[in-house]
């Protein structure tokens, strides 16, 4: 086995296993619940024979940008899963705002 196929059978096997079982534990939260990043990552590392601290740097490549969530950092953060009936037209408020923005700093 040469070091891309290695890379490959672990990307496959490990990280997106590990990815899955985040993402279900996500999707599975209702509108407005939350986990900690942290706590997300001790339950993935258990699965893993690791430590959170481990898994966590790897988790958060996947919750970048991941869809209807929201995530806040400190004390009180964590992965909020957004109401989607209200995050469309949320999301639609601020992007024609951010249109303004943009063109009022040109005029």
């Amino acid at each position: 086995m040469d070091s891309k196929q290695h890379i490959e059978m672990v990307l496959n096997t490990r990280i997106r296993d590990m990815f899955n079982k985040a993402a279900e534990k996500i999707d599975a939260l209702k509108p407005g619940e939350k986990i900690p990043a942290t706590e997300l990552a001790a339950q993935l590392a258990a699965d893993l024979g690791k430590t959170g601290p481990q898994v966590y740097p790897t988790l958060l490549f996947l919750l970048q940008d991941y869809p209807n969530v929201q995530i806040k950092r400190g004390a009180h953060g964590g992965i909020y899963k957004l109401d989607t009936s209200k995050t469309s037209a949320t999301t639609k408020t601020n992007d024609s705002s951010s249109d303004e923005a943009a063109d009022e700093s040109t005029d």
